[in-house]
């Protein structure tokens, strides 16, 4: 791993993380590896991963219509490991996300882990896991 390595995989979950604040979706494609056939994206409302492009294409066309703003979008933590050219970087974000017709907005604290891989010397995302913390105390 090279510092430059480290450095651009850092500027690519920046990026990521201002692409999704902002609602920019023709940004946020532009960070995927669109030819990678190994794609996984699971985000946080849905039940099953997305395993293509196709998939993850018609999903942030359709993040209009389900969000109207993101006010909040901060990192909190963060882990970035790079190894030659794959990469997986682990965010924890405080998010307030406002959604389209709903009573009232999605706020807390959002995980997320980011694999990317470094093609043709442009790092790309790979997959990406969404969740949210779920407390078991009330079951014991």
């Amino acid at each position: 791993m090279s510092a430059n390595d480290q450095k651009e995989v850092v500027e690519l979950y920046k990026s990521w993380c201002a692409a999704f604040q902002s609602l920019d979706v023709s940004g946020m494609k532009k960070l995927f590896d669109q030819e990678f056939q190994g794609l996984i994206y699971q985000s946080e409302e849905t039940e099953s991963p997305m395993y293509t492009w196709g998939e993850i294409d018609a999903y942030w066309d359709n993040i209009p219509g389900i969000v109207s703003s993101i006010p909040e979008w901060r990192v909190l933590d963060e882990k970035v490991a790079v190894d030659d050219d794959t990469a997986t970087v682990y965010l924890k974000l405080a998010t307030h996300i406002e959604l389209v017709g709903a009573k009232e907005p999605l706020v807390g604290v959002l995980r997320a882990t980011l694999g990317a891989r470094k093609r043709d010397g442009v790092w790309r995302l790979v997959s990406l896991h969404e969740s949210r913390h779920v407390d078991l105390a009330h079951l014991f």
